[in-house]
């Protein structure tokens, strides 16, 4: 677990700190996270909470790390709270059948193992994937053109987006 002296984040009353530890462990990816530990995670807070907390973190870390790469002012959630934005909490809408995977840590949307582990990944909480598939499909590929390999966006190919993206993941040190 986190072992930092303070939250990571204002939690107030809302979030446990808890919770706070994962987000914070997932968002820096440091150290980075074991099946050990995903299971301690899970045990406590429940597999499909766990499923929504990596899509939200990786959704909000992406939204940050852009506005940081273009040197714009962070995000303060108070004022996202006050902008019009709802607090509707999670969709609770589960998929019609869970399975294990084997390709994956967390149960995914049946039949498992169907797909890449990657894409499979967060099928046990539907709202949680396609928000994730949204913004994917604004940063990376459209899941449906995913398999036209000369599929391009403006002047990138999608040759020189993957080779981008394996440039990139190498240097984090990424296996994806």
């Amino acid at each position: 677990m986190w072992s930092g002296s303070a939250d990571p984040v204002d939690t107030r009353d809302e979030v446990s700190p808890e919770l706070a530890r994962v987000a914070a462990r997932l968002a820096s990816g440091s150290p980075h996270p074991t099946r050990a530990w995903y299971e301690s995670v899970r045990d406590q807070i429940g597999p499909l909470l766990y499923v929504e907390l990596v899509g939200l973190v990786a959704v909000a870390s992406a939204a940050a790390s852009f506005r940081r790469t273009l040197e714009l002012p962070d995000i303060v959630l108070s004022d996202v709270e006050t902008s019009g934005a709802t607090d509707d909490g999670p969709s609770r809408i589960d998929p019609p059948d869970l399975a294990d995977a084997k390709w994956n840590w967390v149960p995914v949307a049946a039949p498992a193992d169907k797909t890449a582990a990657v894409v499979q990944a967060l099928t046990a909480v539907p709202a949680t994937f396609d928000e994730l598939w949204s913004l994917a499909d604004a940063q990376y590929i459209p899941d449906a053109e995913m398999v036209d390999p000369k599929w391009t966006r403006g002047t990138l190919t999608r040759v020189d987006m993957e080779l981008i993206a394996t440039r990139v993941s190498f240097s984090r040190e990424c296996h994806y």
